[in-house]
């Protein structure tokens, strides 16, 4: 057995840990860990199918409360985004907007631990409106553009919903927009060949590593305050926007 079948349950357990603890973030595990281990062209479509599971099964556990009604127009229009994220990519060059967008995740990190950490919880709302506002179809566009762009989808959604939203109906508005982003690049990736074989294994070596991270993630989800809630997903944003900065 090869180094990366041994250490791949890990990444998936750290990966799928944050994931059922913010309702986001995987990727920067699986991908940032994960391609040290195993090539690009196989971390990208394995982060992707894993993402989908995670977010089916979480999904299951804690369904979304206001329905399709509300989240469905959310999860297509974030596939539209996707979509033109992913076409912008080939037209534009990127790096001039990746520096703007970790400087944006690192600001709204600093504003996830300092200050959203001090909100009281009677402020943030525990349920989900019956429909999607023009102001949240907005916010996952845009997160959609910048995750066919960067590949990270989450900052333009956090900061809309969670200036509002408490930590579970955050989760909530979450999981189902990002299963909706992950369902869509896996079909992509299966498209274009890059859903081999060896992907599957990896896939299926990881499986183990991912169902205790959820187990695991969401005991600590429903044990946490808002305040720890806002500083752990603080924490992951800057290590994302520190990513784009260093590693571009």
């Amino acid at each position: 057995m090869d180094i990366q079948h041994i250490l791949l349950p890990f990444v998936a357990f750290a990966a799928f840990f944050v994931k059922a603890v913010s309702g986001f973030g995987p990727a920067l595990v699986v991908v940032g860990i994960g391609s040290v281990i195993l090539p690009p062209h196989t971390v990208v479509p394995l982060s992707a199918m894993l993402d989908a599971t995670a977010g089916a099964i979480l999904l299951f556990m804690d369904p979304v409360a206001g329905g399709r009604r509300y989240w469905g127009p959310l999860a297509l229009v974030i596939v539209a985004g996707s979509v033109a994220g992913g076409i912008l990519l080939s037209l534009i060059s990127p790096e001039l907007f990746r520096l703007v967008l970790a400087v944006t995740i690192i600001l709204l990190a600093v504003w996830f631990t300092f200050f959203r950490a001090r909100s009281s919880e009677s402020d943030l709302s525990t349920g989900l409106p019956s429909r999607a506002s023009s102001g949240d179809l907005a916010a996952v566009l845009a997160g959609g553009l910048m995750g066919g762009l960067f590949g990270i989808s989450g900052p333009p959604v956090l900061w809309h919903f969670a200036r509002r939203l408490a930590k579970r109906a955050l989760r909530q508005v979450l999981i189902p927009v990002f299963l909706a982003a992950a369902i869509a690049r896996v079909a992509t990736y299966a498209g274009t060949g890059l859903v081999d074989q060896s992907v599957l294994l990896y896939y299926c070596l990881s499986l183990p590593g991912l169902l205790l991270g959820i187990y695991v993630g969401n005991k600590v989800f429903l044990s946490i305050s808002e305040k720890t809630f806002s500083r752990v997903i603080g924490l992951i944003l800057l290590a994302a926007g520190l990513r784009l900065l260093v590693l571009g």
